[in-house]
């Protein structure tokens, strides 16, 4: 039986899905009925275009924003040769 074809690439553990951030299950909830899956959804976005989409308000940007902001601190740097 196959899954939904959406769901192929996706791993349960994945950092990057709204289930596996710090976000609460309620912003979750709410970023999903509006189509969001993964933080990196965001990427690119001004804080006034993700304000637009519906069921966002200045809480769940300011989670967003942090939630991104501790990711990229968590994230590897790589040494670059001076």
């Amino acid at each position: 039986m196959k899954q939904d074809a959406e769901n192929d690439d996706w791993r349960d553990d994945d950092p990057d899905l709204l289930e596996n951030s710090g976000l609460s299950k309620l912003f979750v909830s709410r970023l999903r009925k509006a189509f969001f899956r993964r933080l990196s959804d965001f990427d690119g976005m001004s804080d006034a275009d993700i304000l637009r989409e519906p069921g966002v308000s200045s809480r769940i940007l300011k989670a967003i924003r942090a939630e991104q902001a501790r990711r990229t601190d968590l994230e590897p740097r790589s040494s670059s040769p001076s």
